[in-house]
């Protein structure tokens, strides 16, 4: 299992109109095929992906550190375009200089008028986590049945529970994805520090609740038992989210 905290993202450089070329640029080569020239989720190969691209106009993101309803901070945005999305065919780019990526996100928040009228929201701060004793995961497995967790996600965590069949769209393409706990293929990681900020901030846009009222110590029960219910080992195929990989 991949462990250990993920670095933090690195300052970003001054914005500059240069790197806001070289962001539109860098976009329109790598991004606009899935997700449009204008960022409407509505590029060219788009129809054919298994998972819907991101609709960036709407200044809505699922991976963030901040609570539900903000817009997401200038790291979260640079973080996701280092690692990726697991399975989603947004893949990591370690081929990327630092600079590349912070002119992808000035462009990416260009595409969405959220980013010049609001400001994002001070971000989560994730506790260190406890031990992941067996009385931590029997509490997890107790908070798992009492939020109806496998009605999406399965008892075992397999994303076969009744609702799971709610989610896919009539042309067959999954509209929202319920995550397979088993196969360790998380969309933020599988650290307990991941799981933690997806439990507490939820992923907007889908049916997943942000868990707000639930005490630090839930939280980490319920992360607890959801890395119990992983059966593959998974695989870091995304660089920290500081490591420069120039």
């Amino acid at each position: 299992m991949v462990t250990g905290r993920r670095l933090p993202a690195p300052k970003p450089p001054r914005r500059t109109g240069a790197l806001e070329l070289l962001g539109a640029s860098l976009y329109r080569a790598r991004c606009a095929s899935c997700h449009g020239d204008s960022g409407d989720g509505k590029g060219p190969i788009a129809a054919g992906l298994p998972v819907p691209p991101t609709n960036f106009t709407a200044g809505v993101y699922k991976l963030r550190s901040t609570p539900t309803g903000s817009i997401p901070t200038d790291a979260d945005l640079f973080t996701t375009i280092t690692r990726g999305v697991h399975e989603t065919p947004m893949l990591p780019w370690p081929d990327l200089r630092d600079d590349d990526r912070w002119a992808l996100v000035f462009h990416l928040q260009s595409l969405s008028v959220r980013f010049h009228e609001e400001r994002p929201v001070r971000p989560i701060a994730v506790p260190r986590p406890p031990a992941e004793t067996e009385e931590l995961r029997a509490k997890g497995r107790r908070l798992y049945a009492t939020l109806q967790c496998a009605a999406c996600h399965g008892a075992k965590g397999m994303a076969d529970g009744a609702r799971a069949g709610v989610y896919r769209g009539p042309s067959g393409l999954i509209d929202i994805r319920v995550r397979d706990f088993s196969r360790g293929r998380f969309i933020r990681g599988t650290d307990m520090e991941d799981l933690y900020l997806t439990l507490r901030v939820g992923l907007e846009g889908t049916p997943m609740p942000a868990y707000g009222a639930l005490s630090d110590g839930d939280i980490w029960a319920l992360a607890a038992h959801v890395r119990s219910l992983i059966g593959q080992r998974p695989i870091l195929d995304f660089p920290p989210a500081g490591q420069s990989i120039n």
